[in-house]
């Protein structure tokens, strides 16, 4: 047998190889632009924005939150709102540690009282209520928040 008589079958598992590989690779990138494409066509809306069309179906407005940068900082955004009658800031967290991210910002900045009695964390939302809430207003914010919770 030849040096090349003995390479001949080495070829050909590496053609194998080689053919396995791309194979692999072509079912990978598949994969991830499937992934692209179905994010892309998703019509889901957004956490906020399912927050926000509870407050709406519930005739409660709004805004923004501006001038807030903790609360800004929340990974799937934020909002300022009235539950019967007391003014909240509602900033929406990505994961439940990037929600006690956001309230140990807010820990960190917050007179005592304010962390005691007004600054509230539930899952993956904070609450930063202008006053003290009552249970029903707590109760209205946790209900609109429900979806941001998953």
């Amino acid at each position: 047998m030849s040096a090349f008589e003995s390479l001949e079958p080495r070829r050909g598992e590496q053609r194998w190889v080689l053919a396995g590989l791309v194979l692999v690779g072509a079912l990978f990138a598949a994969q991830v632009v499937g992934g692209i494409v179905r994010e892309a066509a998703s019509n889901e809306p957004s956490y906020l924005e399912k927050v926000q069309t509870c407050l709406t179906e519930r005739a409660t407005p709004f805004d923004p939150v501006v001038g807030d940068a903790i609360a800004l900082s929340a990974a799937r955004g934020a909002l300022r709102t009235t539950a019967q009658g007391n003014a909240v800031t509602v900033a929406l967290g990505g994961s439940e540690a990037d929600a006690e991210r956001v309230y140990r910002d807010y820990v960190a900045v917050a007179p005592t009282d304010v962390v005691r009695t007004r600054l509230d964390r539930h899952r993956k939302v904070v609450f930063l209520w202008d006053r003290e809430p009552t249970a029903a207003q707590r109760d209205f914010m946790y209900l609109c928040t429900l979806d941001a919770q998953e």
